[in-house]
């Protein structure tokens, strides 16, 4: 089982191509993209989820193209700066929280609820997604993520809007959640500029290319 990304080419209208000649290889777990320069991250999360469609080269998770693997329901992308990806914001925190567990079926609850005690998510049940703070919707993201039982979750810049003890929180909980993705052939593929945890075990660092 492995995720493997070889040179895919790709470019916006009227730009020049992005990451070009890159090639990578991650196993299941924790893989972190780091991308210091800004140049291509989020980029990169789009063309995992297979939002985005490259050109040339290949990307395949355990054998299977993104496209493939988003329409079989196997992947995790609700990005909080894309609306597109995200639910309308008048949709209530709980029935979102309810229709993931009707429709994923290897949503984990007691997975779930440690993320929520940890970001103390439980207040915020009743309001609208648009009524929570940047921090509140992208915690509740990433616990949504981990929950999901997704073979893919994609997360892009996860700290962003973390207060100081939702940020050491994250940071040991990412840490024991690494060896179980792991060990269910799950990828947890997170964009941000430095690791939030050093390489080793089933935590793995990915460097973005140089533009």
């Amino acid at each position: 089982m492995s995720l493997d990304w070889n040179a895919l080419d790709f470019s916006y209208p009227q730009a020049g191509p992005l990451l070009a000649g890159w090639h990578w290889q991650a196993a299941p777990g924790l893989v972190q993209l780091v991308d210091g320069l800004s140049a291509g991250k989020t980029t990169a999360l789009q063309l995992l989820a297979g939002q985005l469609q490259a050109s040339g080269g290949s990307l395949r998770i355990d054998g299977q193209t993104a496209q493939a693997l988003n329409s079989a329901g196997l992947v995790f992308w609700h990005e909080p700066r894309l609306p597109a990806t995200m639910p309308a914001g008048t949709t209530v925190v709980a029935d979102w929280i309810a229709q993931m567990r009707r429709d994923c079926p290897g949503w984990d609850e007691a997975l779930f609820g440690q993320w929520q005690a940890g970001f103390d998510l439980a207040p915020h049940g009743a309001k609208p997604l648009l009524a929570l703070s940047t921090g509140s919707l992208r915690k509740l993201v990433i616990a949504l993520g981990l929950a999901s039982g997704a073979r893919l979750v994609l997360l892009d810049e996860p700290t962003s809007g973390l207060d100081k003890p939702a940020l050491g929180f994250m940071r040991e909980a990412l840490q024991a959640a690494a060896p179980p993705l792991a060990a269910q052939g799950r990828y947890l593929v997170l964009a941000h500029y430095e690791p939030l945890l050093p390489a080793g075990g089933a935590v793995q660092v990915v460097a973005l290319p140089a533009p």
